[in-house]
């Protein structure tokens, strides 16, 4: 289940990334206009430990196309991986549209009452 953020009428939601032995729980923006599959910034990258691979485009919210650093990973949901890419770029962390399409989730925005959440569709 995700929240709204206060200030923005964000949906967030809180996703768990392990590098490594690193674990951390970043909040992530819920970003149905980011084509990519998550964003980190450079900070979380560095606290990870994980490098940018390679540089490319990627659209964001407004329609507009941006140059950012990639990085190959994987992601596991509910014990199946599949190979995603990082985005690492400023700006805060977002959870984009492409990771939930891989994993076959629809994603449910309830401005009404200020939640979201994933349906699994497969």
């Amino acid at each position: 289940m995700a929240l709204f953020l206060e200030d923005r009428n964000l949906p967030i939601i809180q996703v768990p990334i392990a590098f490594g032995e690193t674990v951390i729980l970043p909040t992530f923006i819920l970003d149905t206009g980011f084509s990519g599959d998550i964003k980190i910034d450079q900070q979380t990258a560095d606290e990870l430990g994980i490098e940018a691979l390679g540089v490319g485009d990627v659209a964001v919210g407004n329609g507009q196309r941006i140059s950012a650093r990639f990085s190959p990973a994987y992601a596991e949901l509910e014990g199946k991986k599949k190979p995603i890419s990082i985005v690492i770029a400023d700006g805060p962390h977002l959870a984009g549209i492409s990771l939930f399409t891989l994993y076959g989730y629809k994603v449910v925005v309830d401005c009404k009452n200020r939640t979201a959440h994933l349906e699994d569709t497969i």
